[in-house]
């Protein structure tokens, strides 16, 4: 397992940040929220950005 960065935004201000070991970004941001998350981003939405160790950046809602 990886271990990510994952935080919840409003807009580009962070609301929440945790570490969280997964085998993916899409899990590390469901386990985290603790709901199912979409990849992408919506507009007016609250949103999840997931780093991994390397750096790579994913965006899910």
């Amino acid at each position: 397992m990886a271990e990510f960065v994952v935080e919840e935004l409003n807009g580009n201000a962070v609301f929440r940040r945790n570490k969280i070991e997964a085998p993916s970004a899409i899990q590390a941001a469901s386990s985290s929220t603790g709901r199912p998350v979409t990849i992408g981003r919506e507009p007016g939405m609250m949103w999840i950005r997931v780093t991994d160790e390397q750096g790579h950046v994913s965006e899910f809602h």
